[in-house]
């Protein structure tokens, strides 16, 4: 009864509801399609950790153990992989390019579409944060507190940013900022890139606890404010870019740990850690703050979520209870239980794919 809701409300053209989802203990992907399992695109690699990104007509997903793959959406299926690694977090697309950020060997790699290598550079630490802008390509390097800049016109590092904080565990591109995430302290570095100036932005309280970014892509900027998991404190903190200062925050019931913003930019979603693994939580953003909507007990253990595209539905990957369960994002009102096997991450199929 609840999945033939969802499909009557929410039904919409081909990829408007599909979803990947990262079956861990498989290795596989597991395909959501206007409210049911249809699905299951195998031999993804290691499943502890997956990416999913979207381009081209194609999707992209890397595993842990370094499996890059080239899926087709429309039949589901694998049409090219290589192992660039054996042991890769992160990676990201441009238009014509993908560049692969490894832990070992300790080096970026640098792809075309066809996953023709094009370039391989040699760092000595682990990589993350990687990002394409314009014809840069950024990423930091985690064991030497690093920032390095690359032109792809020619592969030549242009820029390289020493002593930038301590142990940067992500980033993101926001405007020409290229703003990196510490796993100590409570600061965060932006490199302006358009004249590589580089600041860092400590906005914590001496004598408080560590703001820490714990895991990789669980914070975003909106209206030129970071929006930030605080460790060791209840709460979300969003500090300014401009002042470099905390200026609103939200009581939570527990650890926060990933923060995703619904497409409208008007919901945020927040999952925890510790005893409050089973929620999510839903917040309303709006001009005077943060205001709480809803605590969902949601599973047990929610791993990850996802928004719809018009941003109604909330998908939460109930790791324990081997289902990925489906709220709207208004009300908390559950819509589905999808039976999908150790589900983690969550990842929407756009409306249409580039050509």
């Amino acid at each position: 009864m609840a999945i033939s809701l969802l499909m009557a409300i929410y039904c919409m053209p081909v990829f408007a509801s599909k979803y990947y989802v990262v079956e861990r203990a498989g290795g596989s992907l597991g395909v959501i399609s206007h409210g049911r399992l249809t699905g299951s695109i195998k031999n993804i690699g290691n499943g502890t950790h997956v990416i999913v990104y979207f381009g081209n007509r194609y999707g992209y997903a890397i595993s842990r153990n370094g499996y890059l793959s080239k899926i087709d959406p429309a039949t589901g299926k694998i049409v090219l992989q290589k192992k660039i690694s054996k042991d890769t977090v992160d990676f990201c697309l441009s238009k014509n390019l993908i560049a692969v950020a490894d832990y070992k060997p300790k080096n970026i790699v640098i792809l075309n579409k066809e996953f023709k290598i094009l370039k391989t550079i040699y760092t000595g630490s682990r990589n993350i944060g990687v990002e394409f802008y314009k014809n840069y390509i950024i990423f930091e390097l985690m064991d030497k507190n690093q920032i390095w800049v690359v032109n792809l016109n020619n592969f030549k590092i242009i820029k390289k940013v020493r002593q930038i904080g301590k142990f940067p565990i992500d980033a993101l591109v926001s405007g020409h900022d290229y703003i990196a995430a510490f796993l100590i302290g409570q600061k965060f570095g932006v490199l302006n890139l358009k004249n590589f100036k580089y600041r860092i932005v400590d906005y914590g309280e001496k004598g408080s606890f560590p703001r820490q970014i714990p895991h990789y892509g669980i914070y975003s900027i909106f209206n030129g404010g970071a929006y930030i998991p605080a460790v060791g404190e209840k709460k979300i903190v969003v500090v300014s870019l401009k002042t470099e200062r905390e200026i609103r925050s939200v009581n939570l019931i527990g650890y926060p740990i990933f923060i995703i913003f619904s497409p409208n930019r008007k919901t945020i979603a927040v999952n925890y850690s510790g005893s409050a693994d089973n929620y999510l939580t839903l917040i309303d953003i709006d001009a005077k703050g943060l205001k709480v909507i809803k605590n969902i007990k949601a599973g047990r253990r929610i791993m990850f979520m996802a928004f719809s595209g018009n941003s109604r539905l909330i998908y939460a990957s109930d790791y324990f209870g081997n289902s990925v369960n489906v709220f709207n994002a208004h009300t908390g009102k559950e819509v589905a239980v999808i039976p999908v096997r150790s589900p983690s991450g969550i990842f929407r199929v756009p409306y249409k794919l580039d050509k």
